[in-house]
Parts: C-alpha cells; sequence; structure tokens
C-alpha cells in the first residue's frame, strides 16, 4: 500500500477537517492540513496555517496571495505582512494588483457615500495600519459629497477612535466648516490646534 504523507490518517492527532481545533492543537497532513486550517471559522487557526503554508515552496505561497481576499480582516492584514517579506515576483505582483484594486474600491465607495461605504474607510483606517491607506483614505474621504456620507463622517467626528476622529476632523477642515469643528473642540474630540491650524 503506497503511503502519502500529505493527506491526515485516521490515526493522526487532529484529522483534517473534522471539527475545527484549537491553534494549540497538533493537526497533521502537510500542504492538505494548511489548506483546511485556512478554511476554519476561527481567525486564529487560518492566521497560523498562513505562517505554515510558506514552508510549502510555490504551491504555499499561492494559498498566503489567495488569503488577501480572506472575509476575516486579520487574515487579510497577515497574508499582506507575510508576503512584503518574500522575494517572489508574485508576491510582489499580488500586492500591487490588490493595492489598484484597493484603490479603485475605496474610490468607488467615497463617491457612492453611503453609511456602510463611510464605515468601511474608517475601518480601514484601524485594520490597515500604514502610510499608504492613511494617504488613501485621506484622498478619497475628500471624494465623498452625499448629505448621508457626510454625516456619517460626522459621526465618526464625535464617537470613532482618535485616528478616525483626527481623519474626520481634516475632512471638516478641507470643507471649511467651521461649525462642526468648533463643536467638536467644545466637545474634546479634537483639539483646537487640529481644528482651526493652517
Amino acid at each position: 500500500m503506497a503511503f502519502n504523507c500529505d493527506r491526515p490518517r485516521s490515526d493522526d492527532v487532529v484529522l483534517g477537517n473534522q471539527t475545527p481545533s484549537p491553534i494549540t492543537a497538533a493537526v497533521l497532513g502537510g500542504l492538505t492540513g494548511v489548506k483546511h486550517r485556512l478554511a476554519s471559522p476561527l481567525v486564529e487557526t487560518r492566521i497560523a496555517a498562513l505562517h505554515e503554508a510558506l514552508k510549502y515552496g510555490d504551491a504555499g505561497l499561492d494559498l498566503v496571495i489567495l488569503a488577501l481576499k480572506d472575509p476575516f480582516w486579520q487574515v487579510r492584514k497577515v497574508a499582506d505582512r507575510l508576503l512584503q517579506n518574500q522575494p517572489e515576483p508574485k508576491a510582489k505582483q499580488a500586492l500591487q494588483e490588490k493595492f489598484t484594486n484597493r484603490y479603485d474600491t475605496f474610490v468607488a465607495m467615497a463617491k457612492n457615500g453611503s453609511v456602510s461605504d463611510v464605515d468601511f474607510l474608517m475601518e480601514a483606517l484601524e485594520v490597515d495600519e500604514n502610510t499608504a491607506t492613511y494617504k488613501l483614505v485621506d484622498f478619497v474621504l475628500g471624494l465623498v459629497n452625499t448629505a448621508r456620507g457626510k454625516d456619517r463622517i460626522k459621526y465618526y467626528l464625535f464617537n470613532g477612535t482618535q485616528m478616525q476622529r483626527n481623519y474626520a476632523a481634516l475632512f471638516f477642515k478641507r470643507i471649511k466648516n467651521r461649525d462642526v469643528l468648533t463643536e467638536a473642540v467644545k466637545l474634546g474630540c479634537i483639539d483646537r490646534v487640529q481644528a482651526f491650524s493652517k
């Protein structure tokens, strides 16, 4: 009988794709096991599988590239960081395509200007903590021109994280809405220098 080291066996500690396993569980099965863990409902399991995937050469790198579209932002963030450290041309190409697609997506969302679009853009400031994201969000917020979009940015000025309040303040500063900025300063959401400096 031929032995296939890439497939889990019935006597493995955890047989792949049976039940979600904790991140610390011993999971055998080579690249097939990595694929199973990348489909786990547990974010921690997916992230651990990404780190392991790179041990499997080109096939593993392909899995990390696919994870750039994972539904969980935490997984996408780890995939992005792992690819930034890879010298392979296809890793660099995947990151470039991601950036190009992201730019088009962010511009379209800003122009649409719905509540969920603004939420997505503001969440990006907290999720993708890098200069490229900050500059992109700063730029596209300037494209928001709907009443509901502006109201949602105002919501973040008063209720967002410090980062989100900063970018919301920049938005209102650029459109010269001093009343909103004055109110935000009075409530301690931003400081006077941030609101009114040139």
